[in-house]
């Protein structure tokens, strides 16, 4: 740990910022809705994101496979964020992935909301998901940034 602390402090001001800033878009992020759907005896039906962010992983044993994967974008974002400390190339692939799996979200129509296998339609996507998207996105441009200047040098 004391060597990642050492790495971290030898990064530039710009990439310890925006590491900063995805973070905190992160984390204010579970704080908010992250999708509503209809349901008929509830109309302002919504999916927390803290629940998703803390216990997403479990629909994969609910049999739920593309919220698994899309789920995977939490756990890749914190290894992007290892390795970009690291100041490893790998970072810049990882860095897209989290995008990717949330932009395959916004694609879905409907979600499974239980564990019978019932599914409800996605109505509208709340803050927390566009703050959770957002900190992906500006994480990317850090480590993206972060490769061409490497480049440069």
């Amino acid at each position: 740990m004391k060597k990642f602390y050492a790495q971290f402090r030898q990064l530039s001001w710009l990439t310890k910022a925006c590491i900063c800033i995805s973070l905190c878009l992160l984390i204010f992020s579970l704080s908010q809705d992250a999708f509503y759907i209809d349901r008929q005896e509830n109309p302002k039906a919504y999916s927390d994101s803290s629940i998703l962010f803390f216990l997403g992983w479990m629909s994969f044993l609910g049999g739920g496979l593309i919220p698994f994967i899309i789920w995977l974008a939490n756990p890749l974002y914190f290894l992007t964020i290892i390795y970009t400390v690291q100041q490893q190339k790998l970072a810049l692939l990882l860095s897209i992935t989290p995008i990717i799996l949330a932009s395959v979200f916004i694609m879905l129509p409907s979600i499974l909301t239980s564990e019978s296998g019932a599914t409800s339609e996605i109505t509208g996507r709340g803050l927390g998901f566009y703050l959770w998207f957002s900190a992906f996105i500006v994480f990317f441009f850090e480590v993206l940034m972060g490769q061409v200047q490497k480049a440069r040098k």
